[in-house]
């Protein structure tokens, strides 16, 4: 068994992270999923969350905006709509990022009442909602 995994990010815009760790923990949309070298062959769905990969040189911490996992014995693939280093996160951003969140879901709630909304509007709003508290939860953490 090989005492490393290589971990890729890629995400829409383009490669985020290409590194040999000896673990990875994933943020699944069950709970989080630890991944050591020689892990069985599995292929996931991955909620907003944070992405944890130990190196060498120590561990680093990610927000993934959700995705997909492919896990194989020597490898492990992500691909997600975003991924941002802890170090990197805008907490400006994500500040204002949750109040319009919170704004537009208690708006088409109450809009609810008296029209039908389609679900997936309320959902979109509801992942930008736990993406924005995702960020700040993890932003004064170290890279």
């Amino acid at each position: 068994m090989a005492d490393k995994i290589k971990v890729e990010v890629v995400t829409p815009a383009s490669a985020v992270l290409d590194v040999k760790a000896s673990e990875v923990v994933l943020p699944g949309i069950q709970g989080q999923i630890g991944v050591l070298p020689g892990h069985l062959p599995l292929l996931t769905a991955l909620d907003i969350g944070e992405m944890i990969v130990h190196t060498d040189s120590g561990i680093r911490r990610f927000v993934l905006e959700g995705g997909f996992a492919e896990i194989l014995r020597s490898k492990v693939t992500i691909l997600t709509e975003g991924c941002q280093g802890v170090g990197e996160l805008d907490v400006e951003h994500a500040r204002n990022l949750k109040e319009q969140a919170e704004k537009d879901i208690k708006a088409l709630e109450e809009l609810s009442k008296t029209e039908s909304i389609e679900e997936d509007v309320l959902e979109h709003h509801r992942k930008m909602l736990k993406l924005a508290q995702t960020q700040l939860l993890h932003a004064d953490k170290k890279d």
